[in-house]
C-alpha cells in the first residue's frame, strides 16, 4: 500500500448459543453419559469449540468432564476468541490455553506488557504490516522528479511481549517498485514494478514474486513474474495477497479502473476486468477470501457488490445497498480490512481465523444538485465478514442464477455500526480480526473490538491502577441528517471501545494480533519515518 502524499432507547442482546435439551431417560443418552471420562473427552475433542460449549449445558456430568479437560477448554476458548490452533510443537495444550487466556485478558483490559521503539529512519514510499512484520520500500537517497519507484526494502519482525524482534534491510532489490504486498507465513512478497524500469512506455504491468528472506524467486511460483497488458501508464495501484492468489486494482491515465487476480503459484489469470467488463462508478476493491471479493460503487446511494470467482467464471452473488438518500448524491466508498495470511506463523501457538474479520467502509457523500449547499457528510460503516459470506452460502445452497438485491433495511441496522467520520486515517492496516483502530478529533486513538461476548470467560475485574478506559457499546447509534437521509439511520452491531492516554499524538496507529504500532510523524514519500512505537500485548 502506498504511503499517503447517543440515544439509549433499547439494548441489543449479544448473540448467545442456544441451550441443548437432552432426554436423560433415553437409553442412548444414558449410555453416552455413563462412558468413562477419557472416552468422552476423546469423542468431544473431534467437535468444534462452539459445539463443545453447547454440550457442556446438556447435564452436570458432561459439564464436569468438559471443565476438567484442558484440551476441550482450549477448543472452546479458541472459538470464543475467533482463533485457530497452530501446528504441533513442544508447547503443550495447557501452555497454549494459558497463553490464549493471557492474551485475551490483556486486550480486554487494554493493558499492554511493554512498549518498544523500533528505528525505521528514512523515506517511506510503500508499506505493509502483516503477521507481525512491518515492511517498507524507499529510495536509497533523495527522490528525483523523474523517479516514481523505490529500490530499497526494509522488513522488521516486530518485538512481542516475549521476543525482541529483528530487522532485515536491502539497499537494492534489483527493480524499481511502485507498491508491494507480503505474506510472512509463506515467506512471500509481491513487488509491483514501477514505470521507471520500463522503456518506451511498455504496455504491460509486471508483478515480481519473491521470498522475503532471500529476495529470490519464490520456489512455489511457476514463473518469477506475473504480467497483464495495460494500454496506458498506470497512475495508482493497490495489491493484496490471499493464500494462493494475488489481486490488484489499478487505474491508468486514459482508462477506468481495472481488477486483475492471478493464481501466483500457477501464473494463471483468474480475473481480468476493465472498464468494459466492470460496473460503472467503482470506488474500491477488497477480498473476502481467496475465491471471493467485494467492490464498492458510488451510484444510486452507494452499494457493496459481492462476487465469487474461479478458473472459468466470475459470479455476481449479491448487491448490498447503503441507506436510501433524500436527494442526488455521488457516494465515494473506500473499503478496508486486515491482511490475510495463509497459515499459522512459525513458533506461534494459535492464530486468527481468517474468516473472522471486520470491514471498514469510509463513506463520503457529495451533493450533485448545484442549487443545494455542497456539504459533504462523511461516515464510517463497520460490518463483519459473516455478512457477505452468508449471501455466498445462500446463493450456492439455493442454486441461484441472479444476484440477491439486498436493501439496507435487511442487513444494515443489525449487522453494522455507522459512526460519524471524525478524522481520516493517515495509515492503513488499522484492522485486524474483529479489532479496529479508530482516530478521534482529540488527536487520540481508540480500539473498537467487535467480538463482544458476555461470558464469565470474558469478564475480568478492572485493576485499581489501570490506565485504560473500557466500555461496551450495546445500544443503538442513531444518525440524524435531514439533508441526507429521509429518516434517522439506526445501527446496532455491539462493540467494546478501549482508550488510553498513551495513544495521543500519533499520526496513525496500526494493529495486529499481538500489538499496536504507533507512528508519531506523518510519513510521505519524501519524509522521515523515524521510529515505530510498538505496544506489545
Amino acid at each position: 500500500m502506498i504511503a499517503p502524499k447517543l440515544d439509549k432507547r433499547q439494548t441489543t442482546a449479544v448473540a448467545s448459543l442456544p441451550a441443548v435439551k437432552a432426554d436423560m431417560k433415553d437409553p442412548e443418552t444414558l449410555t453416552f453419559i455413563l462412558l468413562p471420562s477419557e472416552l468422552l473427552v476423546e469423542i468431544l475433542r473431534h467437535l468444534d469449540g462452539r459445539s463443545i460449549l453447547r454440550c457442556s449445558s446438556v447435564c452436570r456430568q458432561l459439564n464436569r468432564v468438559i471443565d476438567s479437560s484442558a484440551e476441550l477448554q482450549y477448543h472452546i476458548e479458541l472459538a470464543l476468541d475467533c482463533m485457530l490452533d497452530g501446528p504441533p510443537s513442544t508447547v503443550t495444550v495447557l501452555e497454549r490455553l494459558e497463553q490464549l487466556r493471557t492474551l485475551r485478558r490483556a486486550w480486554t483490559l487494554f493493558e499492554w506488557k511493554k512498549e518498544v521503539r523500533v528505528p525505521m529512519p528514512g523515506f517511506c514510499h510503500a508499506y505493509e504490516l502483516v503477521g507481525g512484520v512491518f515492511a517498507k520500500t524507499s529510495s536509497s537517497g533523495s527522490i528525483h522528479h523523474n523517479q516514481s519507484g523505490s529500490r530499497k526494502f526494509v522488513s522488521s519482525w516486530l518485538p512481542s511481549s516475549s521476543d525482541t524482534g529483528y530487522t532485515l534491510a536491502r539497499d537494492d532489490i534489483g527493480i524499481s517498485t511502485r507498491d508491494f504486498a507480503i505474506d510472512p507465513s509463506q515467506d512471500l512478497i509481491a513487488f509491483v514494478q514501477s514505470d521507471d524500469d520500463f522503456v518506451n512506455n511498455s504496455n504491460y504491468t509486471a508483478v515480481h514474486i519473491r521470498t522475503i528472506s532471500s529476495n529470490a524467486k519464490h520456489p512455489e511460483a511457476s514463473s518469477p513474474i506475473l504480467r497483464t497488458l495495460t494500454p496506458s501508464i498506470m497512475t495508482s495501484a493497490f495489491i493484496q495477497i490471499v493464500d494462493d492468489v494475488i489481486g490488484m486494482m489499478f487505474w491508468m491515465e486514459l482508462d477506468n479502473p481495472r481488477i486483475t487476480i492471478w493464481n501466483w503459484k500457477t501464473g494463471q489469470i483468474l480475473v481480468d476486468r476493465d472498464g468494459d467488463d466492470l460496473p460503472t462508478h467503482i470506488n474500491d476493491f477488497c477480498f473476502i477470501s481467496n475465491r471471493a471479493y467485494m467492490i464498492t460503487r458510488g451510484i444510486d446511494g452507494g452499494s457493496i457488490q459481492v462476487f465469487t470467482f474461479g478458473e472459468n467464471e466470475i459470479i455476481h452473488v449479491a448487491t448490498l445497498s447503503l441507506p436510501l438518500l433524500k436527494s442526488r448524491h455521488f457516494v465515494h466508498c473506500a473499503i478496508h480490512t486486515g491482511p490475510f495470511v495463509a497459515r499459522c506463523l512459525p513458533n506461534t501457538p494459535f492464530w486468527t481465523n481468517q474468516e473472522e474479520r471486520m470491514y471498514v467502509l469510509s463513506v463520503d457523500y457529495i451533493q450533485m444538485d448545484p442549487h443545494i449547499p455542497r456539504a459533504r457528510p462523511k461516515f464510517f460503516l463497520f460490518f463483519k465478514n459473516s455478512t457477505p459470506l452468508r449471501y455466498i452460502r445462500k446463493y450456492r445452497e439455493q442454486g441461484e442464477t441472479s444476484p440477491f438485491e439486498v436493501p439496507w433495511e435487511e442487513w444494515g441496522p443489525h449487522e453494522s455500526r455507522m459512526l460519524h467520520h471524525q478524522v481520516p486515517y493517515q495509515w492503513l492496516r488499522y484492522v485486524h480480526g474483529y479489532r479496529v483502530v479508530f482516530p478521534l478529533l482529540s488527536s487520540s486513538m481508540q480500539v473498537m473490538d467487535f467480538n463482544v461476548r458476555k461470558t464469565k470467560r470474558h469478564v475480568f475485574p478492572p485493576q485499581p491502577d489501570s490506565k485504560a478506559s473500557v466500555e461496551v457499546i450495546d445500544y443503538p447509534t442513531i444518525i440524524f441528517s435531514d439533508c441526507l437521509f429521509p429518516g434517522p439511520i439506526e445501527t446496532n452491531l455491539p462493540y467494546r471501545v478501549c482508550q488510553r492516554d498513551e495513544l495521543e499524538g500519533f499520526s496513525g496507529v496500526m494493529i495486529d494480533e499481538q500489538r499496536l504500532v504507533g507512528l508519531k510523524s506523518p510519513s510521505f514519500a519524501d519524509g522521515d519515518m523515524k521510529d515505530l512505537h510498538v505496544f506489545a500485548f
